[in-house]
């Protein structure tokens, strides 16, 4: 069973949560150097395990930008070491879910109802939870419905979140001050447009009806009505994470297929 959290909310708790993981990645820095004295020849695969660990904790806890950027930063196979990829990656699809006392507040200021009011069920218990946001199971007419819930906050916290995180990301990163300011407004630009969910629900639209045509390439129907500034309700679609998918040992003849509708699907968008 998934374990129920609330999130610091306040910026007194959020900075509180980076000081303490600044300490313990101190310590680690201590322990490691301490063992390096023995054994010289020792390398930096375990302090690295170990500082990406209580990292992805603490973002994990946190969710919003700052979960983001560990996700961003998982993308890019060469920006950090092996420990660092290997533990952000998780925060593409895996994060500590919210309490259900929170995600009914959350439907009651979106619609003035809790969800059981608008739906014939709803899972309280989250599907899948990751960085900005999580998604619940529901049953409308007979239905099975995705309904993706925004964590309280996470747009309000953006700007101050990134501001906490940049000191680990300079350290990470190894870029200068400058490269990192620039990089930094970016990731703040993207997640703005991320947690405005009325834009998303617009831009899903009209993407999956320009896409309508491509072979073994699935949308799933959005529901505007149903969906708000902090809530998206999408039909269900089941599946598999890629890397959940490739340990089913799938056939080469499904792998090429697979990987044919991606390229279509990709190239459709630089060139469709």
């Amino acid at each position: 069973m998934k374990t129920q959290k609330s999130i610091p909310t306040t910026k007194v708790e959020r900075s509180a949560k980076f000081v303490k993981t600044g300490i313990q990645i101190g310590g680690n820095y201590i322990k490691h150097y301490s063992k390096k004295l023995f054994n010289p020849e020792m390398d930096r695969e375990q302090l690295n395990e170990d500082n990406a660990t209580d990292i992805y904790k603490s973002l994990s806890e946190l969710k919003g930008s700052a979960l983001k950027i560990a996700q961003m930063l998982s993308m890019d196979k060469n920006i950090l070491p092996k420990s660092y990829v290997d533990k952000f990656t998780q925060s593409q699809y895996n994060a500590p879910p919210l309490s259900g006392p929170l995600i009914v507040r959350t439907f009651t200021k979106n619609f003035g109802k809790t969800p059981e009011n608008i739906f014939n069920s709803f899972n309280l218990s989250s599907s899948n939870a990751a960085s900005i946001g999580q998604v619940h199971q529901a049953m409308l007419n007979g239905k099975k419905l995705a309904i993706k819930i925004q964590y309280p906050g996470v747009g309000d916290s953006i700007s101050s979140d990134l501001k906490l995180v940049k000191p680990f990301a300079f350290r990470l990163l190894g870029m200068s001050e400058r490269e990192l300011n620039i990089y930094i407004k970016e990731v703040e630009e993207r997640l703005l447009e991320e947690t405005d969910y009325e834009l998303e629900v617009k831009r899903s639209i009209e993407f999956s009806e320009a896409c309508k045509n491509l072979d073994h390439v699935v949308f799933p129907k959005y529901y505007p009505e149903l969906s708000g500034k902090r809530i998206i309700t999408m039909d269900w679609i089941d599946g598999l994470h890629l890397k959940e998918f490739l340990q089913t040992n799938p056939s080469q003849e499904l792998r090429n297929k697979i990987g044919q509708a991606l390229w279509d699907f990709y190239n459709f968008q630089q060139h469709g």
